[in-house]
């Protein structure tokens, strides 16, 4: 199910940012725009938000913010919690 919605998120990506190559008169390019730098700003605030559980995953913490960006929380919730780490 998370390789669904990871899929999903990432034609989004690929939609949205096709709206950066659309000439300013296309009707989609602010729209495509929006939602792109919507997304952005909210997988960000996500980052920021799981960013104790990101370090405490193990790994490379960039690669983890990366994903996270991309992803969301279907990247986070793929990854063990803490307590069950212990």
């Amino acid at each position: 199910m998370a390789t669904l919605g990871k899929l999903l998120v990432a034609i989004v990506w690929l939609v949205t940012g096709w709206a950066f190559l659309l000439p300013p008169s296309h009707p989609w390019t602010t729209v495509g725009r929006g939602v792109l730098v919507f997304m952005l700003a909210v997988h960000a605030i996500e980052a920021l938000v799981f960013l104790p559980r990101l370090r405490a995953a193990g790994g490379s913490l960039a690669s983890h913010l990366a994903r996270t960006l991309l992803f969301g929380f279907l990247h986070v919730g793929g990854l063990p919690r803490e307590e069950a780490r212990q």
